[in-house]
Order: C-alpha cells, then sequence, then structure tokens
C-alpha cells in the first residue's frame, strides 16, 4: 500500500478524552452544561460528522445520551493526556485520530476539518502552534495511526508531556487561520469560564 493510499483509506475516528481530574473547575468539566446539553455531549456531536466512530477515553459519568458510545480506559500507570490518547491506541491500533479534550467549549467544525486537510503523506501528527512561538496544542490535533511507536516511547521513557512529539520527524506544527483558533481556547476555572465564548453562544454553567 502506498503512503498516498494510506491517508486516503485509513480510518479515522474521534477520540474525546475526559480523564482530568477538574481540580480547578470544582466539578468534572465534560458535564458542564451549555445551551441545554453537556460539553461532552456537543464535542461528541462536532465529531460525528467527521469521522467514523468516536470513542470516550478516560472515567466518569456520562449523559445517557452518549450510553452506548465506546469507552476506554486511560493508562494506568500514566497520567496526562498521554494516558487516554496511547490507550485509544492500544485498543485500536489501525486507526487513525482526531482528539479533543473536553474543555474546549469553542470548536467550530472548520477547526475540525483543517486538521484532517492537514493529512499528508509522512505526516505522523498534526498539532498546531496558534502563535507561531512554540506552543503547541496536543489536545485538539491529529494523530496518524503511524504515531503510535513514537507515543509508546514518550511512555517507556517516562516522557509524558505530549508536545514532546515535535521531536520526532513527521510531526508537523502548523499555524490554523485567524478565524479558528478559539477553537482551542480551553477552559480550567470558573472565572475562564466566564470569559466571552464564540458570538450566539448561550454562556456555559456549572
Amino acid at each position: 500500500m502506498t503512503p498516498e493510499h494510506h491517508v486516503a483509506t485509513d480510518p479515522v475516528w474521534g477520540c474525546v478524552l475526559i480523564g482530568g481530574q477538574s481540580r480547578r473547575m470544582g466539578s468534572p468539566k465534560h458535564l458542564l452544561q451549555q445551551g441545554g446539553r453537556t460539553w461532552i455531549e456537543g464535542t461528541v456531536s462536532l465529531l460525528r460528522p467527521r469521522v467514523t466512530q468516536v470513542v470516550i477515553a478516560g472515567a466518569g459519568h456520562l449523559p445517557a445520551s452518549l450510553a452506548g458510545e465506546r469507552r476506554v480506559d486511560d493508562v494506568p500507570e500514566l497520567g496526562g493526556p498521554l494516558a487516554g490518547i496511547l490507550a485509544a491506541f492500544r485498543c485500536y491500533p489501525q486507526v487513525s485520530w482526531l482528539v479533543a479534550a473536553c474543555d474546549l467549549p469553542d470548536i467550530q467544525d472548520e477547526a475540525l476539518q483543517w486538521l484532517l486537510d492537514c493529512r499528508r503523506p509522512g505526516v505522523l501528527a498534526v498539532m498546531p502552534d496558534l502563535a507561531a512561538d512554540g506552543q503547541l496544542e496536543p489536545l485538539l490535533a491529529y494523530y496518524d495511526r503511524s504515531c503510535r511507536p513514537l507515543l509508546e516511547v514518550m511512555a517507556a521513557s517516562g516522557q509524558r508531556r505530549m508536545n514532546r512529539l515535535r521531536e520526532f520527524e513527521g510531526v508537523i506544527t502548523p499555524q490554523p487561520p485567524l478565524s479558528l483558533r478559539i477553537s482551542w481556547r480551553n477552559v480550567n476555572t470558573p472565572q475562564e469560564l466566564c470569559q466571552s465564548s464564540l458570538p450566539g453562544k448561550p454562556a456555559p454553567k456549572i
């Protein structure tokens, strides 16, 4: 199989990460309400049209509407996002992943498509660099199935920060269009929750 054929035909699944402790927020972020539904329901609904299947990584209660979704447990000996992302790779090794954290309330459908459009033969991961300052965004990103060996190397060596992937050839760090960058706004505290989001969206509720 040629690299071009691999990129064009391999399935892309969506992975929603809910494994964080939400200590600063004080309650599970994936269950925060906005517009009559939880953040995780909103994230899953955005991913579904763009991927073959959605998987939820991490422990925690889910709304009844998502009771039938596939789930994977975080890799127990790891911490942070790597624990959920690597768990997804290990359970479904023939799949590439469009990964989204549960605390990104302003994800735009166009941002998901932009990530998918960045796929090319030889690209192992797409981790945006919003301001072109070296600060990468691993939690709304694309990870090709060929990226798994790199994640395994990181896990085995105790390197748990996803940004370390930038050291490997094949990991690209493009800058998304300005109009899409709000999609990477993450929320960790009640104060951040009160900040403005996309125009026309209702305010989130704890």
